[in-house]
């Protein structure tokens, strides 16, 4: 768990240089429904506290309305998509993620940056559709091969 906690932080701060394009997205969904809500919460957690650190970000506003909105990925997967495992509507869950924690994250956003609602959200837009849009793309084509390795390097690993 742990060097997935930071294969989700490398490649996050790896694709860095292309706006909202990633894998956080796909990793954390594949994560929720490989491991569970506790576990994929915990990785998820540490996940933003690197994160957070590592930008300079790490505030009481800013990273409690990232945590909330990343949490929503794990607590949608483990409830209303805990039965799917088609990659296409899980690309669409994708997709639906990464609206919810753009417009999660428009309030602390505009706190923050005493920014207004209607400015902030025109020109969010564009990087809205690029998260969800990537997110999308990533879990449609590598949700399942992912998943797969995932599974058999967990049976290879003996169990603490």
């Amino acid at each position: 768990m742990a060097m997935l906690t930071v294969i989700l932080f490398l490649q996050e701060e790896l694709m860095n240089f292309l706006p909202n394009i990633n894998f956080t997205i796909l990793l954390m969904i594949l994560y929720a429904k490989v491991f569970g809500f506790a576990k994929s919460a915990m990785m998820i957690t540490v996940y933003l506290l690197f994160d957070a650190i590592y930008m300079g970000s790490l505030s009481p506003i800013w990273t409690t309305g990232q945590w909330i909105a990343w949490m929503v990925i794990p607590l949608l997967v483990c409830t209303v998509f805990k039965k799917t495992e088609d990659s296409l509507k899980l690309a669409f869950a994708g997709a639906l993620c990464a609206f919810l924690y753009c417009w999660i994250m428009i309030l602390p956003t505009m706190w923050v940056l005493h920014t207004p609602f209607i400015p902030y959200l025109m020109a969010d837009i564009p990087f809205e559709l690029l998260l969800a849009a990537s997110s999308f793309l990533g879990i449609l084509l590598l949700y399942d091969p992912l998943k797969k390795m995932l599974q058999k390097l967990m049976q290879t690993q003996p169990q603490s």
